[in-house]
């Protein structure tokens, strides 16, 4: 059942097949009529958000707007498929749009990622198997109107700014409410749950960059500038406490920097090496999120000057200055 946040904001829960189990998307009561991400594209998930909307005296035609936060299938999977019946426009950043319509060329150059990271041959394969049939999940977007950092969002009685918050996914906007003190926050800030900075690399240079924490560390600066009360995640429930989150995930980050550098003190390692230490046992298909976990902190570190990388036999190994 929806739940309602100043009397025009409903939270919907829409059913996911994967282990955080739902995807939060929110529908804005108020001219344009406003859905904040679409969920996953399944039967299961559309059904549920046509029940949902139905219950609240809505369907799916009376979406006039898509807003998307970032470009992972569970947030904008079912995005094409609404704005076909609905004729509502997508709105999405730019670099969003980019990765989305180039994912499925990506998975080539990724693998060549991984494999330099140290994760075996058959290991990376099957994650990549993966995440191509996870792929068919979402339908790629035909056309997207883009929003960039500062941008406003108009209602008839509201106006929303667009933040651009870069770590989970390069081009990941947060929705802000100025008035009512309210962030939407897509997966960049989750009460149970520390977001992952997706692995990704802006060149082919070698060695290799992974921006994606300190990228991500960043945002969260920029929002704990942000006179906010009140966070509405993609997931999970919604946190009164923002500033307190944000503090608990620098000491998170900053706990894992100090364990990684023991790790290093016993000799190199590959990030693979260092995921596994991490995230024992960690299943195939998530090794993709533990090595970005790893490379995220490894950069940091290195360009702090307290680790060294070099290359031997195809293979990033790391290591602790002397």
């Amino acid at each position: 059942m929806a739940l309602t946040f100043f009397e025009k904001i409903y939270k919907i829960e829409l059913p996911i097949p994967f282990p955080m189990k739902t995807t939060n998307v929110f529908f804005i009561d108020d001219s344009p009529k406003t859905l904040i991400d679409t969920g996953i594209k399944t039967d299961a998930s559309f059904e549920m958000l046509k029940k949902e909307l139905g219950g609240l005296g809505f369907s799916i035609p009376s979406i006039e707007r898509i807003l998307i936060t970032h470009g992972h299938i569970d947030h904008y999977g079912q995005a094409q498929k609404i704005s076909s019946l609905s004729g509502a426009p997508i709105y999405i950043h730019p670099k969003e749009y980019g990765r989305i319509r180039s994912v499925i060329h990506s998975f080539g150059p990724l693998k060549s990622i991984l494999l330099r990271n140290g994760v075996p041959e058959g290991l990376v394969n099957e994650a990549i198997r993966f995440m191509e049939s996870a792929q068919k999940m979402a339908d790629s977007l035909d056309e997207a109107f883009f929003l960039e950092d500062g941008e406003t969002i108009p209602f008839a009685s509201m106006i929303w700014k667009t933040i651009h918050c870069p770590g989970h996914s390069p081009g990941l906007i947060c929705f802000y409410w100025p008035e009512k003190k309210t962030l939407f926050t897509g997966d960049h800030l989750l009460k149970e749950i520390t977001p992952n900075p997706v692995l990704y690399v802006p060149d082919s240079k070698s060695p290799l960059r992974y921006p994606g924490l300190k990228e991500y560390l960043s945002s969260l600066k920029k929002i704990e500038g942000l006179d906010v009360d009140l966070l509405l995640p993609g997931h999970g429930e919604e946190v009164h406490d923002p500033k307190g989150l944000i503090r608990k995930i620098f000491a998170h980050h900053l706990e894992r920097m100090t364990h990684i550098l023991s790790l290093l003190s016993q000799g190199e390692k590959t990030s693979y090496e260092i995921t596994l230490d991490l995230f024992p046992g960690v299943p195939p298909f998530e090794i993709f999120l533990g090595i970005s976990e790893a490379v995220g902190h490894l950069e940091i570190l290195k360009e702090e000057g307290r680790i060294r990388v070099r290359e031997k036999q195809g293979k990033d190994y790391y290591s602790l200055v002397s």
